[in-house]
């Protein structure tokens, strides 16, 4: 499953590393704590592991092992259902993050915490919308972005630095996504275009881009 996702999310982005997540996957939660140190907040089933020095940078992606488990006997890339969608958002969030920071580093270019979490909230709407339509489910589909950017809640244990930062994400990315599930639905090779434009992006050229609306009203 780890790997139909993350070829998945390599496919639409046209953005390769050659990096299997599967290798750099943790499960068990005590070793991804003493990697994290003080990184992992309590109770989490997800968290990209980084650490970065002269000697280059080190990957680790942690996956609850019960989590993994659940979401495997589910089977949801064969029939996802909505009691499914928590467990797979915290999956795809995962590996999201571990392709964004393995392709910006192979293009030598940094990553901010914003960014990644941008990025990471419009890929589980992608993937999701794009698996509904797959199954042919178009009212999971359509109801997709409320769950995901309305019905939203965070961990209780995020700083003030930490909540701003995932509620920015969110509104940015129930922003862009607004109009996203139409164009998947009626051109999807623009859907792919657009997506892979942005994905190129600065952070700053990203908000400004979803700030502009110009390529929703296209």
């Amino acid at each position: 499953m780890l790997a139909t996702l993350q070829q998945q999310l390599s496919d639409i982005y046209q953005a390769g590393h050659g990096y299997d997540v599967r290798d750099y996957l943790i499960t068990d939660p005590m070793l991804a704590r003493i990697l994290g140190e003080d990184a992992m907040l309590a109770n989490t089933e997800e968290t990209l592991l980084v650490s970065q020095d002269d000697q280059g940078l080190a990957l680790s992606l942690f996956l609850d092992g019960d989590l993994l488990g659940r979401l495997e006997s589910a089977n949801p890339l064969d029939c996802l259902r909505a009691e499914q969608l928590d467990d797979l958002w915290k999956v795809l969030e995962g590996v999201s993050h571990f392709n964004c920071v393995a392709w910006k580093a192979v293009q030598d270019r940094t990553v901010t915490l914003l960014e990644l979490e941008l990025q990471g909230e419009i890929d589980k709407f992608v993937s999701t919308v794009l698996l509904a339509l797959g199954q042919d489910d178009a009212e999971l589909s359509r109801r997709v972005h409320g769950w995901l950017f309305d019905d939203v809640r965070y961990h209780d244990e995020l700083d003030d630095e930490q909540l701003d930062r995932y509620r920015s994400a969110n509104d940015y990315a129930a922003r862009y996504c607004h109009r996203l599930r139409r164009q998947l639905v009626r051109n999807r090779d623009k859907a792919f275009d657009e997506l892979r434009r942005f994905y190129r992006l600065q952070l700053s050229e990203k908000i400004s881009h979803i700030h502009s609306g110009a390529w929703a009203r296209a």
